[in-house]
């Protein structure tokens, strides 16, 4: 027994045993004859279905969708990177719901990091359907339909995107729908793949899908250059052109933007301690190199780095000023710290006092190991009774917004300071909070409110929840966390690309031979590709380590691959702009979001000509984290 088909003229019906799983329908226009339709179980509860039509008529236009629907209401449905059951968290526009003005939402393949696939959760089973780019002769479109009674999963031929196309943060323009150019007497091919696994967490439950789809598409990749390389240039870019002297401050830039002859380093907010900015974590690299190699240069940055922010920015609730640019101008009373900075700035300072541990120079470590605890102190004492840190706080201490998953950025830096001092205050604040933003991870199927341009679902806001279960797994041994570290982990799968896709004629992405496969989309309120994964990707080699499972591995080294794409080693020419030694877009246009080609009129392929501090930062810090740097060769 096990799942079984019954057919008719053009639909087929899936039942497990005797209960009904949903029906494939097949809704072909005039002019397409179908001439073969062949279902195949290539793994149990994976269907590959594999459609052929004949082109008997001449007209304008053809048109297929392939449906399947499920037998149920849906309960939570995702159309991965896209929409997390409708988007309806958060202040921004981006689409709303599965229907806009009755008709359904389609999205493009490229959106999406599953290629055209829409899951859905019923009571018992789950459902996703995903087109196959290369066992089928054109691009395509998916809509997820939810119903009173079933949840419609649509794979729509030609490519389309309907009623309006998102085209950047919060703005839309009118749809469109491309054409399919058939003659007749050819014969046009379509692939799907249909996956149908049973529930066994609420909200994620698509590792079947996301894993098939993985492995289907899985394939070598070889990063530009070698880890040594990537060093290199990673140093020469903070050194050469992000580290500045402006007034008081000492450190590093945000970043560079080209202004159509030259680039400039960014005017406004434009010191960070973290996030995009990353001041610490390239302080922590000057370090390193030093430790390294002796390069008294590199010591002189890093120290200037780590004391400009601890003489000047420190408040004294134990908060840190995360925006230096308000210290230089005198405005700092009206400035707002969240709690991705101020994680990221604890973890680091930590960090700094570990590494001057080992060797003997007379500064005072100590201060960046109270500078980190001063922001842990503030987390306990502020922590709220439910477990929530809150997401931002004026100077003066007071939460001014307490929503999202990021003040889970809080937690890793409460179990170091557990770690050093020994005091159980920290380790139980951290469980408190990693409890309460977990169980609301549980409760939404998604994370929120990280990505600091945005206010919405998001990748980033996971990343601490996969970070902190494993510290706690190693801290205890209870392996409820490991499982729950896994969980968190598909959770952040569902926004990196499970496939490769070609990019138009003259736009950038195309001259790079840019391969998206194992890159990552940011949010549901910016659709661009950003190496971000570089944050998290050495905890899937542990992940991989502790549960035997090399998909980890697997995906982890595909991260490392995509985001040595686009850094240039000073040859390197992009829209006609040359790219200094060791920067790197921010944001690669995948799909139809952003900055549209002057080729082709609109973003796909194109690049965000934002030479941003962060992946340069990340890259670096992967390398100073990883004794083998051989683990970044795909195997």
């Amino acid at each position: 027994m096990g799942f079984r088909w019954e057919s008719d003229l053009n639909n087929r019906t899936l039942y497990y045993e005797e209960q009904l799983i949903g029906e494939l329908e097949i809704h072909a226009g005039s002019g397409m004859h179908l001439s073969l339709c062949d279902i195949d179980e290539v793994d149990s509860g994976i269907f590959r279905i594999l459609l052929e039509f004949l082109i008997d008529t001449d007209r304008y236009p053809y048109f297929l969708n392939l449906d399947f629907k499920a037998a149920y209401q849906s309960q939570w449905a995702m159309i991965p990177a896209v929409s997390y059951n409708g988007n309806h968290w958060g202040r921004g526009s981006e689409p709303k719901g599965f229907i806009k003005d009755g008709k359904p939402w389609s999205f493009s393949y490229s959106r999406m990091a599953v290629a055209g696939a829409a899951y859905s959760e019923g009571d018992t089973w789950c459902v996703g359907l995903f087109g196959d780019l290369t066992g089928s002769d054109a691009p395509f479109s998916c809509s997820l339909i939810p119903e009173t009674d079933t949840t419609t999963h649509r794979l729509i031929w030609p490519e389309e995107e309907e009623p309006l196309t998102y085209y950047r943060r919060d703005h839309f323009n009118p749809g469109f729908q491309h054409n399919l150019q058939l003659t007749v007497g050819e014969t046009f091919r379509i692939c799907a793949y249909l996956v149908i696994d049973q529930i066994e967490q609420e909200r994620v439950s698509y590792q079947k899908m996301l894993d098939f789809a993985w492995q289907l598409n899985y394939h070598e990749q070889k990063p530009w250059y070698d880890p040594e390389k990537i060093w290199e240039l990673g140093l020469a870019y903070a050194q050469d052109t992000l580290y500045v002297e402006d007034g008081i401050f000492r450190g590093f830039s945000k970043g560079l933007r080209w202004d159509g002859k030259k680039w400039y380093l960014r005017p406004t907010a434009k010191y960070l301690v973290g996030w995009t900015g990353q001041n610490i974590s390239l302080a922590n690299s000057m370090l390193f190199s030093y430790l390294k190699t002796g390069n008294q240069r590199h010591l002189e940055i890093g120290l200037n780095t780590l004391d400009t922010w601890v003489r000047h920015a420190v408040l004294d609730n134990g908060l840190i000023q995360c925006l230096f640019d308000p210290i230089l101008t005198g405005n700092q009373d009206k400035s707002v710290q969240d709690a991705c900075n101020l994680g990221d700035a604890a973890v680091n300072f930590f960090e700094a006092y570990e590494l001057l541990q080992q060797v003997d120079l007379e500064v005072d470590k100590e201060v960046y190991r109270e500078t980190a605890l001063g922001i842990c102190d503030f987390a306990v004492k502020h922590q709220l009774p439910n477990g929530n840190f809150g997401k931002a706080w004026s100077s003066d201490g007071t939460c001014v917004d307490d929503n999202g998953t990021i003040g889970c950025y809080l937690v890793l830096p409460l179990l170091k300071a557990y770690q050093l001092t020994g005091k159980q205050q920290y380790f139980d604040s951290a469980r408190q909070g990693y409890n309460y933003y977990f169980n609301s991870f549980l409760r939404d199927g998604f994370t929120s409110a990280a990505a600091l341009d945005t206010y919405c679902i998001d990748k980033e806001s996971a990343i601490p929840l996969l970070k902190s279960s494993l510290k706690f797994y190693e801290l205890t041994g209870e392996k409820e966390y490991l499982k729950q570290a896994e969980l968190v982990s598909y959770y952040l799968a569902t926004w990196q690309w499970h496939y490769s896709t070609p990019f138009p004629k003259n736009t950038p992405l195309n001259e790079l031979n840019y391969d998206i496969f194992g890159g990552t989309s940011v949010s549901v309120q910016h659709h661009h590709i950003d190496p971000y994964a570089l944050v998290f990707m050495l905890d899937w080699f542990k992940l991989a380590e502790l549960t035997g499972k090399d998909i980890w591995r697997q995906r982890a080294v595909a991260v490392w691959a995509n985001a040595s794409m686009g850094v240039s080693d000073g040859n390197l020419v992009v829209n006609g702009a040359p790219r200094p030694v060791g920067s790197q877009d921010e944001g690669f246009y995948h799909t139809y979001w952003g900055a549209p080609n002057e080729s082709t009129g609109n973003a796909m392929g194109n690049v965000s000509s934002w030479l941003v501090a962060w992946p340069t930062a990340f890259r670096l810090q992967v390398l100073r984290h990883l004794t083998d740097w051989e683990q970044l060769i795909q195997k």
